[in-house]
């Protein structure tokens, strides 16, 4: 490291013992600016969503030209650069699956990224080159907030990445200059050698009333003003509440009064329904709201709004939407109340729902996924109408394998690709065969993409194929419609880990319906199992799990509020 400079190690044994290992030269894997934009799909503005740049790029005193951020406290000297060490997206994706297409190089809203160092070898104060012209010098560890919960879709990001202290940390600008991906990354002075990142967290994040060891941390040379802040109005106030900055304010659902614009038989079960926002927003309000891939809609409507449900949108946007839903033959009452007793003129409660449920690539832009195959039961062709007719606008290989009563109740089979699609009517005698449509790998590679949506009993075989099969989980798309019977079940007791307070759960009501109704507030959106909004921590008993978004490991300490059922007692924490 040539010209490299430490500070004064202390004497004592437990000093020795904290310093840090010197971290190997790295490289810049990536360096990324961001614009102010909505995150997620909540009323919240953040600039996190940062985009690779490629070439060189200036350095200021306040960071990287281009780059935006949302508050005065995110930027400004001391944080002009932040830094997130690449390796941790492997821990991140091993605790908290299926969120590869989240847990990536620039998911936590960096600047920088590098893959060697990390919170354990670096030190409060460090100075290191970066390229040949910039130096910067390390002032602050992140402090994680509530946006993370909202930006990797987990309730608890926020506080997981403060308890593993995976955060990243910021760099204050001492000589200005250009760099870009691959520039060297060098450690060139070490003034706390027992400060590591880490250890400094130790104190920030769990030992909060040590008021010997926040004297020695104000006094760190190089510490950021804030940060100094933090412990010096800890010496006469005692620690502050995390709550507000990991959890935030609770965010209510976007709800928003829509009228029945339109409403056409399109079979003898299935109605087609066009509603219009009617509340007074402007077109921008909701013209503009990013939809997912697989988008769909919570409604709540009746007398005092006593039904809520969720459907796929068929077309349209938040300003105007076109939904496509059967009368469910078992039905406790809200698809008869739509068909029935909903008029054109009426008005009901619309939110988005979130989109969790979305792969995990975006398959139109994967070139390894030489075919598109949908297997579809009933309504369920509602949930990917939009993907396939994006899709085949694309050279992409589609195939649709569509289940029905008859062809009469075969909904929307004018916007499928006709030389595409497959019917297979029962009262012709044609049954779906998942396992002669499903393809096995070729050598080990997996070029096609399984999408499915239908009754339970075809989820649940082409979940067991391809799950045999060894297709991964980047592969496949599952979607579930819910009937009479979703979440519901033998009765059974929930005890609340964090107050011991013990609920009834009845036959005929869910465990999202008791929850909510006993205050708790549990987020939801899909209510059949598909998107996890509803995800709880399983602790005790034994449970009946439902639904399609667990795999076997995360069945061990989770279940799904809105279908699966406990028996006898179970315990939980939420």
């Amino acid at each position: 490291m040539g010209s490299l400079n430490f500070g004064q190690v202390a004497d004592s044994r437990s000093e020795s013992d904290n310093v840090a290992p010197l971290p190997p030269t790295d490289v810049l894997l990536c360096v990324r600016t961001g614009k102010i934009q909505p995150l997620a799909n909540v009323k919240y503005m953040s600039a996190i969503d940062k985009q690779p740049h490629q070439g060189k790029i200036r350095v200021t005193a306040t960071g990287l030209v281009g780059d935006e951020v949302q508050y005065e406290e995110h930027g400004g000297t001391e944080k002009a650069l932040h830094m997130y060490c690449a390796s941790h997206y492997a821990a991140w994706n091993r605790e908290l699956p299926n969120r590869e297409h989240l847990f990536k190089i620039g998911g936590f809203g960096e600047n920088l990224s590098v893959y060697r160092l990390n919170e354990d070898n670096v030190c409060v104060g460090d100075i290191f080159k970066a390229g040949p012209e910039v130096v910067l010098q390390v002032s602050d560890a992140r402090q994680p907030c509530f946006k993370l919960n909202y930006r990797f879709e987990h309730k608890k990001t926020s506080f997981l990445a403060q308890t593993s202290g995976r955060t990243g940390w910021y760099y204050r600008v001492l000589k200005t200059g250009y760099i870009q991906e691959g520039d060297a990354f060098e450690l060139i002075e070490r003034a706390n050698p027992t400060w590591s990142l880490s250890r400094l967290q130790k104190y920030l994040y769990h030992e909060t009333d040590n008021l010997e060891v926040m004297e020695t941390i104000i006094r760190l040379p190089g510490l950021g003003d804030e940060m100094v802040n933090v412990f010096t109005n800890r010496i006469s106030k005692g620690a502050e509440n995390f709550d507000g900055r990991l959890k935030g304010d609770d965010i209510p659902a976007d709800w928003r009064t829509y009228q029945l614009k339109e409403k056409v038989d399109l079979t003898p079960r299935v109605k087609k329904f066009i509603f219009e926002v009617d509340d007074g927003s402007t077109a921008d309000d909701v013209e503009n709201t990013k939809l997912g891939r697989f988008p769909h809609v919570r409604l709540h409507f009746g007398p005092d709004l006593s039904f809520s449900r969720a459907y796929s949108l068929v077309s349209g946007n938040m300003q105007r939407l076109e939904l496509g839903i059967a009368k469910d033959d078992n039905s406790r009452g809200g698809s008869v109340f739509l068909h029935d007793n909903l008029h054109v003129g009426d008005a009901l409660r619309i939110v988005q729902g979130r989109d969790i449920a979305s792969l995990q690539t975006n398959c139109i832009d994967n070139l390894n996924s030489k075919k598109h195959i949908y297997i579809i039961g009933g309504i369920g062709v509602t949930a990917f109408l939009r993907d396939i007719a994006k899709l085949s606008q694309t050279s992409a290989d589609i195939e649709v394998h569509y289940a029905v009563r008859s062809r009469k109740e075969a909904a929307y089979l004018n916007l499928l690709p006709a030389k595409s699609t497959t019917i297979y009517a029962r009262d012709e005698g044609n049954r779906l065969n998942v396992k002669s449509i499903v393809p096995s790998p070729e050598h080990g590679q997996f070029s096609a993409m399984i999408y499915c949506c239908g009754p339970t009993s075809l989820l649940d075989e082409c979940q067991k194929l391809t799950k045999k099969l060894r297709y991964p989980r980047s592969h496949v798309h599952f979607e579930a419609f819910g009937g009479a019977t979703t979440g519901t079940g033998n009765p059974f007791e929930v005890e609340i880990k964090s107050t011991g307070k013990v609920l009834q759960v009845p036959q005929e009501k869910s465990l999202l319906q008791i929850l909510n109704e006993a205050g708790l507030d549990v987020e939801w959106s899909c209510t059949v199992g598909t998107c996890g909004t509803c995800m709880v921590d399983y602790c005790k008993g034994d449970i009946e799990h439902r639904g399609m978004v667990l795999d076997d490991e995360e069945k061990q300490k989770k279940m799904l509020a809105c279908v699966s059922r406990g028996k006898g007692r179970v315990v939980i924490d939420c």
